[in-house]
């Protein structure tokens, strides 16, 4: 389409005002951006500000990543942008291809620009965008997430690559993106996410895979995140993964991170919880994901997701009660460990609103199927496995009349792979191990 085009199909759409919620509501416009405002942030022309002391001192109970020092300058930036209809706009979805430790060598760009964006199942970090209905019922975009260690990560395959899309108040939405401790602004996550394609490995071998609906909140001074799983697997010191049982209602820690000219400065305490244990602790269930080919279309309260973890004292100050409480980040993610594993989701549908407010996509998101991007996405990724024996033996089509994912969930649906089993009653499960452990 031509610029001019694109400019008369953009103006439209409907763009967000200033007010709380998603300056792109349900991804109509799908601009794109990665962390860093000015494009050669990190290299050796524009160096990084680190900023101590941190915002967790080292020796700080549940700390998470230590109080670094550098380095301040990378190879390249890493820099990635999808134009999307609105290629004009100040206002963006935020991308985030972050590769921990980012310290590490083999690390080319800086902190959650580490590595290049590749496109989805060709690499490490695969990010794609593609319409989710056609331009007669529309044009709105969903989001496609391939993390991949079936291709060689340059810091190693106990790296721990984190791949995120979502919105962020001080990074491209323009505002707010919701409010805590107020009915009538937006706090309530509508979105749709399917898994698309897992490889895992074997419960005597380090590995995780995760994808997960993030948020960010501020009160007492600092940035609060919450992490609610939405699928999890894996195998750390041979038990299996996990942040929460039906005994536990989750884990908690703190996290520094002292780029300054990252939308994530000074860092923030973190919450985790698995959707699956929402119920028994928190009173209302989430929908998970358990297999390939699967979707899920979910309504995730944060007003309630947050207060349900600080009763649980999963933060060092509880969230307050009665005043406004800003809600600055909502995004999805994935994040993976361990050697031949790789994960794939795509996420779509997404809004944000107040409490019982009507939904106002107009159309019918659930009906969106699989596409020639998730198909070719999938298709990368089996070959990438085919042509490596250890993931072509652990992988191997199950015998005849044995599938893992459901046929019928159309093309990118992969029967045969890894399936998340109800593992049962276990311990606590523990966070992904920091490499130097």
């Amino acid at each position: 389409m031509r610029p001019a085009g694109l400019l008369a199909l953009s103006l439209l759409l409907p763009v967000a005002a200033a007010a709380d919620g998603f300056h792109d509501p349900y991804v109509r416009l799908a601009q794109v951006r990665t962390d860093y405002v000015a494009p050669d942030e990190g290299t050796a022309a524009n160096p990084l500000t680190l900023v101590h002391p941190c915002l967790w001192p080292d020796g700080t109970p549940g700390l998470l990543v230590p109080c670094f020092t550098g380095p301040d300058t990378f190879a390249q930036s890493n820099a990635y942008r999808f134009a999307g209809l609105a290629p004009w706009s100040p206002n963006h979805w935020l991308l985030l291809l972050n590769n921990e430790p980012w310290p590490w060598p083999g690390n080319s760009g800086p902190p959650n620009q580490s590595l290049p964006r590749a496109i989805p199942g060709l690499g490490v970090m695969g990010f794609g965008v593609s319409p989710a209905l056609t331009v007669g019922d529309g044009l709105y975009w969903r989001f496609h997430l391939a993390l991949s260690h079936l291709h060689d990560n340059p810091a190693g395959a106990f790296a721990i690559p984190f791949l995120s899309i979502g919105a962020a108040a001080g990074r491209g939405n323009g505002g707010l993106v919701g409010t805590l401790n107020d009915p009538e602004r937006p706090h309530v996550v509508s979105f749709r996410s399917r898994l698309d394609a897992v490889f895992g490995s074997t419960p005597d071998q380090l590995w995780v895979l995760s994808h997960f609906l993030w948020a960010t909140a501020e009160w007492g001074g600092k940035p609060r995140m919450l992490f609610l799983h939405l699928y999890h697997d894996g195998y750390v010191q041979g038990e299996p993964f996990e942040f929460s049982t039906p005994t536990v209602p989750g884990a908690t820690s703190r996290w520094n991170w002292p780029i300054e000219e990252s939308v994530l400065f000074p860092g923030a305490e973190v919450a985790f919880i698995d959707g699956e244990d929402t119920l028994t602790h928190c009173g209302f269930a989430t929908p998970v994901l358990t297999a390939p080919g699967q979707t899920i279309h979910a309504e995730v309260d944060l007003q309630a997701l947050y207060r349900c973890l600080s009763d649980h004292g999963l933060y060092d100050q509880p969230m307050p009660h009665d005043v406004p409480v800003p809600l600055t980040g909502v995004h999805w993610g994935n994040e993976l460990t361990g050697e031949r594993v790789a994960l794939a989701t795509t996420v779509w549908g997404i809004d944000i609103r107040a409490a019982g407010e009507a939904d106002k996509a107009g159309v019918d998101l659930d009906a969106v199927r699989p596409g020639a991007e998730t198909t070719r996405m999938v298709e990368a990724l089996q070959q990438a496995c085919r042509a490596d024996l250890r993931c072509a033996s652990r992988n191997a089509p199950p015998p005849s009349g044995v599938t893992a994912g459901d046929p019928a969930d159309g093309p990118g649906a992969t029967p045969g792979l890894h399936t998340r089993q109800d593992q049962g009653p276990a311990s606590r499960r523990k966070p992904p191990p920091s490499p130097q452990d």
